[in-house]
């Protein structure tokens, strides 16, 4: 096959092939780099392709290649972009065309036209791309042989630049700025510009659009249009905004922002005395807390006031009305807490129920309830007068006996028993319940309930025994007493 087919040394980077001429101008090339014939080596990094166009032995060479193809760019734009344009690594595949190739005959550079790669495996190359006389161009050069060949990629076009601005983070209680601005920094204007924004789920602007398309019309080289708007997120989360610009040229730029929305999240906790006495204040005190990651604004806090409660002494702020005490919080910040407290005063035996609610300009709503039970102390008045004082011997006198509930609850289970000295025998007894004689103790029926203010009495009839300096002993005993309580009448028997 080689003593058949003539070799083709490709120009300045020793590029060698096994052609093919057939009558049409179409070339086959089936392999490359041959040692003997090559002076230029293999590429292994985007820096030697670099090397190889400063090379200024090697720049007529370039020259005649391009113009033999009949190049009609500028070849100072080559050097530049082969200079500083990023080289990606691609690949020549089976059956690529290139627009033409190099080889040498006796001695002189000849330019093939029109070559297909028919080798057994796609060849690595390395490309770069850039503008020159108002076409875009690339350039490629296979690694093996370090040869190149230019592709012309049509006229060349605009360029967009799409920038978007948005905060990083933002309150759920505010609409948060963004700002898009399209630029055209290419020396050719672009047409029907258009930026198109589909905001991301959960959010919208403030007149309620889920997605905009924006007009920029034509801009001119080295001009931009700046759209800003406002978005309302619904929820606390993470945010990514897409954009992208688009023109009558087919030209796209992107452009994204991330903000991190953050919310205020508030609790109420209510904290009341498990009980008061009646006509004692009960402080109640109400803790309001932001456990969220935001500051809330505004919060309003209303606590109502029990029916024929007595307020006194509410935080400064509080606003007493007479249903209700009503404090407003501004801008508690995230982790902070604030401390609301009030007097309640009640003179009935009952229990107090507190509920108080929340409401803000960004957290949600909140209630909280406590309970405070009003209770009494038991205050029992006990008088034992002796009707005759001094009793003469033999003749009898009457005790007096009454009882008063002087405090706020019912006393349970009283029982009263007299105590008789040796001096004294009983006669009879008389009240509001019964009662027998055990010895010298005198008992009276238990009296199951003793309502706050009632009055309980006895009499009860001795006749004097003997003389004596007498003490008619009295005792009490009931549920609310941990001990008994005594009263004694002293009588004079002669």
């Amino acid at each position: 096959m080689r003593s058949k087919t003539p070799f083709l040394l490709l120009l300045f980077v020793g590029w060698f092939g096994l052609f093919e001429v057939p009558a049409l101008a179409e070339h086959r090339a089936t392999r490359l780099g041959y040692p003997s014939t090559r002076f230029a080596k293999p590429l292994s990094t985007p820096e030697d392709l670099r090397d190889r166009f400063r090379d200024p032995k090697l720049r007529p060479d370039i020259a005649w290649v391009l113009r033999d193809w009949g190049w009609q760019g500028n070849l100072d734009d080559l050097y530049r972009a082969a200079e500083s344009a990023p080289i990606a690594d691609i690949k020549i595949p089976i059956g690529g065309r290139m627009p033409f190739m190099t080889t040498r005959r006796d001695g002189k550079p000849v330019v093939l036209k029109d070559v297909l790669w028919v080798g057994s495996e796609p060849v690595p190359a390395y490309a770069f791309n850039f503008v020159s006389n108002g076409r875009r161009y690339r350039c490629v050069t296979p690694k093996p042989c370090s040869n190149f060949y230019v592709e012309d990629l049509g006229p060349d076009k605009p360029t967009l630049k799409l920038v978007k601005s948005a905060p990083t983070d933002s309150n759920l209680c505010e609409p948060y700025e963004v700002v898009l601005r399209v630029t055209n920094p290419s020396p050719l204007p672009a047409t029907d510009v258009k930026v198109v924004d589909a905001l991301p789920p959960g959010t919208k602007t403030i007149d309620g659009q889920t997605s905009l398309s924006l007009d920029a019309g034509t801009l001119q080289p080295g001009t931009g249009v700046e759209f800003r708007f406002k978005i309302v997120p619904s929820a606390a989360t993470i945010y990514t905004n897409i954009a992208q610009a688009t023109c009558a040229e087919g030209i796209t730029a992107d452009a994204s922002a991330v903000t991190s929305v953050h919310a205020p999240k508030l609790t109420l906790e209510c904290n009341a005395p498990g009980q008061v006495i009646a006509r004692r204040p009960a402080q109640l005190c109400l803790v309001v807390s932001n456990t969220g990651d935001a500051p809330e604004p505004e919060a309003t806090i209303s606590l109502p006031i029990p029916a024929g409660t007595t307020v006194t002494n509410p935080t400064e702020g509080g606003v007493v009305t007479d249903s209700a005490i009503t404090w407003v919080i501004h801008n508690l910040a995230a982790g902070a807490s604030q401390k609301l407290c009030a007097s309640f005063t009640k003179p009935e035996l009952v229990e107090m129920s507190f509920a108080p609610t929340l409401q803000a300009r960004c957290s949600p709503p909140v209630q909280s309830q406590c309970l405070t039970k009003v209770v009494g102390v038991p205050g029992v008045l006990m008088e034992v007068v002796d009707l005759q004082d001094p009793v003469q011997v033999g003749e009898q006198v009457t005790y007096d006996i009454k009882i008063t509930n002087q405090g706020y609850i019912p006393i349970t289970n009283t029982q009263i028993t007299c105590i008789l000295p040796e001096s004294q025998e009983f006669i009879s007894a008389s009240g509001v319940t019964e009662s027998h004689l055990e010895g010298r103790n005198l008992i009276m029926q238990t009296v199951p309930t003793f309502a706050p203010k009632a009055v309980l009495s006895w009499q009860v009839t001795i006749r004097a025994k003997k003389e004596d300096d007498a003490r008619f002993n009295v005792e009490l005993r009931a549920d609310q007493y941990e001990q008994p309580i005594h009263e004694n009448e002293s009588t004079r028997q002669y």
